[in-house]
């Protein structure tokens, strides 16, 4: 996620007739913005950047609408309770975000108690291999080989990441859910890879022009790389992935015998342009939205996805305005369509990863997939819908063992909404339920 240096502000003004604090998560940044109210005094908070409050210039509440202005920043947010949190947006300048606060018990502070701490629990080593792709790049990749303490040879996966580049702990706001599963699975007598994606980290190569099915290259080297290790056992090696991953392990395990299981953990069933249809339509119904203006929001959508490459911006803007005419301002933000929409899609869309993704289908390799699968997604993730993708793998991979968790999120936390503005405020990384499932599972197989 690429950091945005703006000055954050955090509000609190007499609303209730009791403290109470409030915290949100501005998606650009990766900083979580606080609110404290009490029925006479008014704090601004940007706790990760200091415990200090910062001034507000004005304030004012009428019909439930909170505006507060810090005039020296440039700040502006306009804010509406909805049940018991505060919905709205933050802007500075020509940057504006929408944002959600929810309630808490105290200003926020990251706490992430699975995360491992040395002395770790396991042994571990670096693996490292240069290839060369099928465009033609130069790749070098390097990970880590997490296995129990005590030498030996293990069942062992290799693990992918989900879309865009990431660590090797697949790091997202101070979450680690990678390096958390490895500890686990390695106490479980289950050896790990896990390794920076290219352009992260220790690993390098051609990023810009890279799709899923070239790092699904990068998938099969990690996995040659590691079988001949001493630790891992050849007839017990399989690979897994996250999102992303989750169809990325499948795409390898297609035309590489030497994978003896996959497993996916929220990976998609559907086309990608299913999947990003059902995103959208699951982010803006958790996040309240109307059904007649999220059928406004998805038949757009649709058609947007749908634009021929080379589209201009002006006709990204013709499709979105004739969709949303006759509503009000107010409604076109509520369903993401506020200014500079059509530009930034245009962006998205001019991507190799975009046109490769709306294109990626499962059914062009999941069939051919022969070994153990074990699928995983949870029944509130609103990112890659848990039903409708688990479904169609059992439908094109009929051995596949398909379950649904109960309650968890994309990232397989426990969750209110399922929305992605909750992962940070989540202290849980990686739900032990999941992790025993892979764990009982791969050594079930042997």
């Amino acid at each position: 996620m690429k950091k945005i240096a703006i000055a954050f502000l955090l509000l609190c003004v007499g609303l209730t007739a009791h403290a109470q604090w409030f915290t949100g998560m501005s998606q650009k940044t990766g900083l979580a913005l606080c609110i404290h109210l009490t029925d006479t005094a008014a704090g601004l908070y940007s706790p990760m950047q200091t415990m200090e409050p910062l001034p507000v210039s004005s304030w004012s509440l009428e019909d439930g609408k909170l505006t507060i202005e810090c005039k020296k920043l440039g700040f502006k947010t306009v804010l509406t309770r909805r049940d018991s949190t505060f919905v709205g947006y933050w802007k500075q300048g020509l940057f504006k975000e929408d944002i959600t606060f929810y309630p808490t018990d105290t200003i926020f502070q990251l706490r992430r108690p699975q995360t491992p701490q040395a002395p770790y629990r396991f042994d571990e080593e670096t693996i490292a291999t240069d290839y060369t792709d099928s465009q033609g790049n130069k790749v070098h990749l390097e990970g880590t080989l997490t296995y129990p303490k005590g030498g030996g040879q293990y069942p062992t996966m290799v693990i992918v990441s989900g879309s865009g580049q990431q660590n090797r702990d697949e790091e997202i706001m101070q979450h680690k859910p990678f390096l958390v599963l490895a500890d686990y699975l390695a106490l479980r007598g289950i050896a790990v890879l896990r390794y920076d994606d290219r352009g992260m980290g220790a690993s390098t190569g051609e990023v810009e022009k890279a799709d899923t099915r070239l790092f699904s290259e990068d998938a099969e080297a990690m996995l040659k790389a590691v079988r001949k290790n001493k630790h891992v056992d050849a007839k017990r090696l399989g690979m897994g992935g996250h999102s992303e991953g989750g169809a990325i392990a499948p795409m390898v395990a297609a035309r590489n015998k030497d994978v003896m299981f996959v497993v996916m953990l929220a990976g998609q069933g559907c086309t990608g342009l299913d999947v990003l249809l059902q995103q959208n339509e699951a982010i803006f119904r958790a996040a309240g939205v109307s059904e007649s203006l999220l059928a406004v929001r998805m038949a757009c959508m649709r058609e947007l996805f749908q634009m021929p490459a080379g589209s201009s911006q002006k006709e990204y803007k013709a499709v979105i305005a004739r969709h949303t005419d006759g509503l009000s301002k107010e409604q076109t933000d509520s369903i993401g369509f506020t200014k500079g929409m059509a530009y930034t899609l245009k962006q998205q869309m001019e991507s190799r990863w975009m046109q490769s993704f709306l294109t990626l289908d499962p059914a062009d390799y999941l069939p051919k997939v022969k070994c153990p699968v074990l699928a995983l997604n949870g029944t509130k993730d609103s990112q890659v819908l848990a039903k409708p993708n688990l479904e169609r793998v059992k439908t094109l991979c009929p051995q596949a063992d398909c379950r649904e968790f109960p309650g968890l999120n994309h990232l397989f936390q426990h969750c209110t909404t399922g929305s992605p503005d909750e992962y940070m405020l989540i202290e849980e990384t990686f739900v032990p339920e999941a992790m025993q499932a892979v764990a009982d599972w791969i050594l079930g197989l042997y």
